[in-house]
């Protein structure tokens, strides 16, 4: 009865996961270059499995006992958040620092922080002619950056970026918009803003061909709100029935309890 309550428990921790990640997904949906958030759920097979597969646990033992407990003692079933990085529909603006990435990739922003890698290209100019990212005021990394550590700055009146990210100013070549791409996406992780910093060792590695600069567009947040609400629905539902089958098997505990307390 007891891992009847651990399963529902843990069902109705995934549900509340659930929730908060498609709610976060339905806030950024007019956010430029978001990507959805998903939940991945691994069941007890899966566990044992991987358990094993590392450290072969027999069965019937207090080694498996103890990573029973453990397990139980934790979450019943263990997720885990991902993101889908999925390239998000393209918008037409007209506005000669919009910037969208068809294919894989990054642009490079400067932070307080350190670098940040983004689909979002609204750029904009600030009051010292660098080229910043529109929303954060954060500056655009290009290829100049990792030699001279200088920024991209527009000082002439006639700005040309192209597809391949080189930027003109008045016919003269001055720096090259940064783009990069990482081999394993599961080493991002989100630090706002619709930016992601690498984990686990993950060094950045140049595009693959193919990937360039649309100008006057914008990358949409991939998330479609007509799939998030139904997700939201069937979330909620799924919650609603996790906690009726606590309830349920809580008033029976309690009426086994009260019987066996009658007969002492």
């Amino acid at each position: 009865m007891f891992s009847g309550v651990y399963d529902a428990a843990g069902g109705m921790i995934i549900e509340m996961q659930r929730v908060n990640n498609i709610s976060n997904n339905i806030a950024n949906l007019n956010t430029p270059g978001f990507k959805k958030e998903r939940i991945n759920v691994q069941t007890w097979s899966r566990i044992w499995g991987e358990a094993n597969a590392n450290l072969p646990i027999p069965p019937d033992t207090k080694a498996a006992a103890d990573f029973i407990n453990e397990t139980v003692d934790s979450v019943p079933h263990l997720d885990k958040d991902y993101v889908d990085f999925s390239q998000g529909p393209l918008k037409y603006t007209g506005n000669d620092l919009d910037f969208a990435l068809s294919g894989k990739g990054f642009f490079l922003v400067l932070t307080p922080q350190g670098i940040r890698y983004t689909r979002n290209g609204q750029f904009d100019i600030n009051a010292n002619g660098i080229l910043v990212q529109r929303d954060t005021g954060y500056p655009i990394v290009g290829e100049n950056y990792f030699r001279t550590h200088k920024l991209i700055k527009i000082t002439g009146k006639h700005l040309l970026i192209r597809s391949d990210g080189e930027v003109y100013v008045d016919g003269a070549k001055v720096d090259t918009i940064a783009v990069r791409d990482f081999r394993n996406y599961m080493n991002l992780r989100k630090v706002g803003d619709a930016s992601f910093v690498p984990i686990n060792g993950e060094t950045p590695v140049l595009p693959p061909k193919g990937t360039y600069l649309k100008e006057g567009y914008i990358e949409l947040s991939n998330v479609s709100v007509v799939k998030e609400m139904v997700k939201l629905i069937e979330a909620q539902r799924n919650f609603e029935r996790y906690q009726r089958v606590i309830d349920s098997l809580g008033n029976e505990l309690l009426g086994d309890t009260v019987r066996n307390l009658s007969k002492v």
